[in-house]
């Protein structure tokens, strides 16, 4: 026992040790940063901006992040947008030369990126993609729609052109379960709210029949009229072919769906013949070049992220793509722009499926709090702002969603599995010891009692009473007439403008165009975007305090390195990690690389 606690010890040591290392070699890169700099060449002349359409582009506070081992994109989605419409008006730019096979994309996203890419090409300058293949046998209508988007589309001889139907499917485990003595046991607010649906349902309720086909259906003819518009044919025509799909590479040139078959030498051939002289610069880079104007620019947009699942209060890992909203440091963070007196405005930015209905409700609060200080709150939603989401939204002045975000879900569930009989057939027997009749409310051995029932149904009421009366509050309606679009359902952007939750659609470029107009700029003038982030000072701001600047090339240099430097430590960590397989569990506990 003597010796496995010494090799118990042993290995947290090292461990620790080991991350002690990595963390102060980080340091110690972000002080020598000037020494790893890449020359910064010269801006070219004429430019063809290129676009990696598979490349994450990320909803969030932005800023290089490592994702185990691996260098993610810095580029947000707003960033991208706002740096294609500076592509339209800048001389320099003479083109967008862009690939995609499988974006990540949503389809709201995807719809962002198509109305800037028009922008740009009724500037009079062209916009190519290539691909490879789009689903490779599967569908993608998605990727083919934000194809569409470009003047010339090259697709290699071998492709697939994934031209098909939408559809989805939903699996329900209420028997599977009971099998195995666990049931599902939930209560909701509102017909259409239907996540527990999978635990508790052998099928789809009507209701979630009905929101679903409502959506996809809503999606299916946003494509199909985009398709339409952009190829100059008929929506009729597109329908067949989606019916016929997926085509084949020959098949989508003869139906004029692409233009050209070739591989990618052959793309980059004719792109340097149609615009000689031309040097590509990578969007990356062209986000970082400063917009001639903006720094002297004397009205100011505070630009907020609000991205991922909401809850009361935690912190984002540098070393993970997954970003959440934390009451605690948003509320902080809305609150420093509306007390800040050079923010004329906050434009906050929304992806957020929901979550904490405490949590949204503190966020709430300091958006109606801004409102009252004379600061001019407008949303622009991105791929989902639904539940939660919606309800750090409602109180805006006003709301801006693309056609296909998922939006609304005003409602409420709570509950539990309860898996005392699985246990019982396992012979595993629990006691409890409880003081006070509520105590074993949310216990997973039992189900609710009918007591339970009734405070479950008490708080519940209490909830969607307070949603939709904020709702109806912030939209200026009835609450009669908010619960007619309540009801926990969810619509699609385009939709929810006839609903009345959604003033406008479009995306962020409209509602920045909208937000300089409601401090009294013109369209053309210039603003300064400051960007106000809700994560708390960390390891960001620990290496800018050892000598990282701001400048792009300083960061772009720092996450070069740091990925180098992960890459060379990652091997030791894995012998570690191998070690702490061999022995018992507990030594899997340490977390060393995430």
């Amino acid at each position: 026992m003597r010796t496995f606690s010494f090799i118990l010890l042993g290995l947290f040591s090292g461990i620790g040790l080991l991350s002690v290392a990595v963390f102060v070699g980080l340091i110690y890169m972000a002080s020598n940063l000037d020494g790893m700099r890449r020359p910064v060449s010269a801006v070219p002349d004429k430019i063809v901006l290129t676009l990696d359409l598979d490349k994450n582009l990320v909803e969030g506070p932005g800023g290089p992040r490592l994702e185990g081992f691996n260098l993610r994109a810095a580029t947000t989605l707003p960033d991208a947008v706002v740096a294609i419409r500076k592509a339209k008006d800048d001389p320099r730019v003479v083109a967008i030369k862009a690939t995609l096979s499988n974006p990540s994309l949503g389809l709201a996203q995807s719809q962002e990126i198509r109305d800037v890419v028009a922008e740009f090409r009724a500037a009079g300058k062209p916009a190519l993609l290539f691909s490879e293949t789009m689903g490779e046998g599967e569908g993608a209508l998605p990727t083919y729609y934000l194809a569409a988007a470009f003047g010339d589309i090259w697709v290699q001889p071998s492709a697939t052109v994934g031209i098909a139907g939408i559809g989805t499917e939903g699996f329900f485990l209420k028997t599977f379960l009971a099998r195995f003595g666990v049931k599902g046991s939930f209560v909701a607010r509102g017909e259409y709210k239907s996540a527990p649906e999978t635990f508790t349902n052998t099928g789809m309720s009507e209701a979630n029949r009905e929101e679903t086909r409502a959506l996809l259906g809503s999606w299916f003819e946003q494509m199909v009229a985009g398709i339409a518009a952009d190829r100059k044919i008929s929506a009729d025509a597109v329908r067949a072919v989606i019916d016929e799909g997926p085509q084949l590479a020959t098949e989508a040139l003869d139906r004029k769906l692409v233009d050209h078959l070739g591989y990618r030498d052959e793309f980059d051939e004719a792109l340097k013949k149609q615009l000689p002289g031309a040097e590509e610069m990578n969007l990356d880079r062209y986000v970082s070049l400063p917009v001639p104007g903006a720094a002297a620019a004397r009205r100011r947009v505070a630009v907020i992220h609000a991205v991922g699942e909401i809850d009361r209060r935690g912190e984002d890992s540098p070393f993970s793509g997954e970003l959440g909203i934390h009451a605690d440091s948003m509320a902080k963070t809305v609150r420093r722009a509306a007390d800040d007196g050079k923010i004329n405005a906050i434009l906050l930015r929304i992806d957020s499926p929901g979550g904490s209905y405490a949590a949204s409700d503190t966020i709430w609060r300091e958006i109606v709090r801004a409102k009252a200080k004379g600061k001019p709150v407008i949303v622009s939603m991105g791929d989902t702002a639904a539940s939660g989401g919606y309800f750090i939204a409602m109180p805006a002045d006003r709301i801006f969603a693309s056609p296909a975000t998922v939006t609304g879900s005003i409602g409420v569930f709570t509950g539990k599995m309860v898996v005392g009989d699985a246990l019982a057939k396992l012979d595993i027997n629990r006691e409890r010891i409880t003081f006070g009749d509520s105590a074993g409310m949310f216990s997973a051995t039992t189900d609710f009692s009918p007591k339970d029932i009734e405070r479950l149904n008490r708080m519940l009421d209490a909830t969607y009473a307070d949603f939709t009366g904020k709702a109806a509050q912030g939209r200026n309606k009835t609450v009669a007439e908010i619960d007619k679009v309540a009801r926990g359902r969810v619509w699609s952007g385009a939709d929810a403008v006839g609903a009345g939750l959604v003033d406008e659609l479009g995306g962020f470029l409209k509602a920045l165009d909208y937000t300089k107009t409601r401090i009294g700029l013109q369209p053309q003038d210039r603003l300064r975007l400051v960007k106000f982030s809700d994560e708390k000072e960390g390891w960001w701001d620990i290496f800018k305090y050892f000598g990282a600047n701001d400048a792009p090339e300083d960061v772009e240099s720092f996450f070069r390195a740091a990925a180098w430097f992960a890459k060379v430590v990652a091997p030791l960590m894995e012998q570690f990690e191998s070690a702490a397989a061999r022995g018992p569990q507990l030594l899997m506990a340490p977390v060393v690389a995430k």
